[in-house]
């Protein structure tokens, strides 16, 4: 798996690759991951996960496509190699608290920013009670020390795709040495009504 833009990655696949695919919520061009087929190609990869929005195809750009140009493209795409499929996590470029963006150097913000988005990709992974991660509304609070972030930041939920909700969502990542972050301790809090915190990832103890 490789990186390309902000929250971009490209996963190599064979078909049939086990995606399917929707539109994405209003507002937003393009199209997203709705569920993966148990089993199947990009299940296999475990680089993929629900909300991923699609990007291109062999190079070809589908970021603005609707669902039927997408789906064409991926049907007619070659059986007989792997296909590089382009991803994004959605996310675009995060909102982050002035006071915060203020007290962290460069590399400490790249490091929070990967770690959020560690979080987020996690979060749709598991699954919740809360519904489904759609977007991140801003980061409040990121602490760095050494190969060690931990973030704080409020999470759009839906559980029908036409209310949502706010959740607080607490994370911590460690950087491995490939860079990518893994994710030792998370938990969602929904402040309105339940007042109850959801431990997705518990940090294990020394």
């Amino acid at each position: 798996m490789s990186g390309g833009g902000l929250g971009e990655f490209t996963v190599s696949l064979t078909k049939p690759l086990g995606i399917i695919l929707e539109e994405r919520e209003a507002g937003k061009p393009g199209v997203q991951v709705a569920s993966l087929v148990e089993g199947g190609a990009a299940d296999n990869s475990a680089a993929i996960v629900m909300g991923d929005a699609l990007i291109a195809v062999d190079g070809q750009d589908l970021s603005q496509a609707d669902f039927d140009a997408a789906m064409g493209a991926l049907i007619t795409a070659p059986k007989d190699r792997p296909l590089d499929i382009t991803l994004s996590d959605g996310l675009g470029r995060m909102d982050i608290a002035k006071n915060l963006a203020k007290s962290l150097s460069a590399e400490e913000a790249i490091f929070a920013d990967a770690t959020v988005r560690a979080a987020v990709r996690q979060v749709r992974k598991i699954g919740t009670q809360l519904g489904d991660l759609l977007s991140v509304e801003i980061v409040i609070g990121a602490g760095v020390q050494d190969n060690i972030c931990k973030a704080r930041f409020f999470a759009i939920f839906s559980t029908d795709t036409v209310s949502t909700y706010s959740c607080s969502v607490s994370a911590t990542g460690r950087k491995k040495p490939d860079g990518a972050i893994e994710i030792t301790q998370l938990s969602c809090a929904k402040d309105e009504g339940w007042g109850q915190t959801y431990d997705l990832v518990r940090e294990e103890e020394a």
